[in-house]
């Protein structure tokens, strides 16, 4: 008798044990599904701690969970979203043969481990970016229109009218936004701002400029996207070719009244030229998502600033896009399962 596939679906904080249940549906294919929880992530809190550790120290934050260590030998197939899967693991998973990482980032899984032993390893890169996008252009409305700060002068017992972007508070059609990165997020941002009548730009330091062009968008160099932009939207990857990409330099050259947002990495901005830039009131604003520590430390500059929105790394936040991961690496299994070659391998 031919030995079915076996498919262990890693529970936690951020995807439950319902989110995962479309994944039962792969039994169709022969295989069998077990669905079991981390308990050291379940709270949604302790999986957002090891989410944000393991983006900054990579797969050394992420400690080992005996519950999977106890019972991966007998899985081919490993489905995770926080859940560590580092060296210990895969050298007991001896079955192992892809590992699903149900992120847009992978950084839980010892992707090189994975590779010495042949085990493929896919994510779901696009996981949330419809969430991000729609929060980004939310962010750029927010910060323009003053809608936080006229909220909270309101909860504090006032009735605010004016603010120090007055002079400069825009239609949105007749501004151009300069989005640097033309990745996942940054192309269904650009969908969005399509439908306010905006001017669009973009800028992207890895894509030949071919591939904006053949998109339909307008691919500029970053200097002159800085020099037209009334928004700079930034949504490239973090990584060492990344950090501090976007520092003093940059927002000297752009202008005076131009806000920037930030729903991307904190570490992608140099953040004490940031602080300098609005301090100095050297750009309109700014609105940001992520910062160098979380939570924001209660002395951190930022707090005391009349011109930048602050969010608590809400971005990514929707029931929609822990639902849209499993969808996305369902779908990557399936094709494993059909003989199929699956489109998300990170190996």
């Amino acid at each position: 008798m031919t030995r079915k596939i076996k498919i262990l679906c890693m529970a936690d904080g951020g995807i439950s044990e319902d989110t995962y249940a479309p994944m039962r549906e792969l039994e169709k294919y022969g295989a069998e599904v077990t669905i079991m929880v981390d308990e050291s992530i379940r709270e949604y809190t302790a999986m957002m701690d090891r989410m944000h550790a393991c983006e900054y120290e990579g797969i050394k934050a992420a400690v080992t969970y005996e519950g999977l260590l106890n019972v991966v030998e007998d899985y081919d197939i490993l489905c995770v979203h926080m859940t560590s899967v580092n060296r210990e693991i895969i050298e007991r998973g001896k079955n192992l043969k892809v590992v699903a990482c149900l992120r847009g980032g992978y950084e839980n899984v010892d992707v090189p481990a994975c590779t010495e032993r042949g085990i493929k390893v896919i994510n779901s890169p696009w996981r949330s970016a419809p969430a991000v996008a729609d929060f980004t252009v939310g962010m750029m409305i927010a910060e323009n229109k003053n809608i936080a700060r006229a909220h909270l002068a309101i909860m504090e017992g006032g009735w605010r009218k004016k603010f120090k972007n007055q002079a400069y508070i825009r239609n949105m059609d007749r501004c151009t936004v300069g989005i640097v990165g033309f990745g996942y997020i940054g192309r269904r941002v650009i969908d969005r701002l399509k439908g306010f009548g905006c001017k669009i730009v973009v800028h992207d330091p890895f894509l030949d400029p071919k591939v904006i062009a053949d998109a339909g968008e307008t691919p500029v160099s970053l200097d002159e996207l800085l020099a037209v932009s009334d928004f700079v939207s930034l949504h490239l990857r973090y990584s060492e070719k990344t950090v501090k990409f976007f520092g003093e330099e940059q927002f000297r050259k752009m202008k005076p009244t131009a806000y920037f947002i930030n729903t991307a990495r904190a570490g992608i901005v140099d953040t004490d030229a940031l602080i300098k830039a609005l301090q100095e009131e050297r750009i309109g604003g700014a609105a940001l998502d992520v910062f160098d520590e979380e939570p924001l430390p209660a002395d951190s500059p930022f707090r005391k600033l009349d011109n930048v929105t602050l969010v608590s790394h809400m971005g990514g936040t929707s029931a929609d896009t822990m639902a849209c991961s499993v969808e996305i690496g369902y779908q990557d299994i399936e094709r494993y399962l059909k003989g199929e070659e699956m489109l998300n391998v990170r190996n």
